[in-house]
């Protein structure tokens, strides 16, 4: 445990979320002021700074000679590795026919479900192009958020706590990294965060998260693509 596992621990707790609320709000300041709503440019920066940040976690973690092991980067097999992969294929079978139900929605179901977005439809994909751009995000933030806060994190704080515990904090960062959707968002995400910590910790590997998360932010996506999308264009386009 060194200097530079602290500060990279501060960051996550306190400097990232409140970066990632003022970004946010800057962004629906811009809105507000007549810019067009521009989420490609915004995924692109999210991706940058997420990848960014991995760099600098794999360069500084690697450099002090510690084993991938530790952030979960191990072959697991075994029963209860398998029931956790048939558990995110079945999850994933569920959120396809979801996403197919989506499409049968009114114009009316279509609104109402816009308008519960609020702000945070700012910078949900609306279009083609968006979902081409929050498809990249998506295996960003898979492969990024599940090494950093599940990999390293409960790493970092299996040094003060048991490993259970270790995942309700996880869970609450990971809900902090999230600020920038609300309270109530925050609440959503830290409970998706819980259920990715015990997949890691059941499963024994960072790998299915990692694909479990991948899968869950891109069929999310296609999901808003088809509500976003106007019955007329939902009917020309399945014909």
């Amino acid at each position: 445990m060194t200097l530079f596992d602290h500060f990279l621990i501060l960051v996550l707790f306190i400097v990232q979320p409140i970066h990632g609320w003022l970004q946010y709000r800057r962004y629906l300041q811009k809105i507000a002021a007549g810019e067009p709503a521009d989420r490609v440019k915004l995924y692109r920066e999210t991706q940058l700074i997420e990848w960014f940040f991995l760099a600098i976690l794999l360069a500084g973690f690697f450099s002090l000679s510690r084993d991938p092991s530790a952030l979960g980067f191990v072959r697991a097999s075994g029963t209860a590795f398998w029931i956790c992969a048939a558990l995110i294929a079945a999850g994933s079978i569920a959120m396809i026919l979801s996403t197919k139900s989506c499409r049968q929605l009114s114009q009316p179901e279509r609104d109402k479900h816009r308008a519960s977005f609020g702000d945070l439809g700012h910078f949900l994909p609306q279009d083609d192009r968006d979902l081409a751009s929050f498809y990249r995000l998506s295996v960003t933030a898979g492969v990024v958020e599940e090494i950093v806060f599940r990999g390293f994190m409960l790493w970092y704080l299996s040094f003060f706590m048991a490993l259970w515990p270790a995942v309700l904090v996880s869970s609450v960062a990971f809900g902090l990294a999230h600020s920038y959707q609300g309270f109530s968002g925050m609440i959503r995400t830290g409970l998706v965060g819980l259920a990715f910590g015990a997949l890691f910790v059941v499963s024994g590997s960072i790998w299915l998260p990692i694909v479990g998360h991948i899968l869950v932010d891109l069929l999310q996506g296609r999901q808003l693509r088809e509500i976003y999308r106007d019955v007329d264009e939902a009917t020309s386009g399945a014909t």
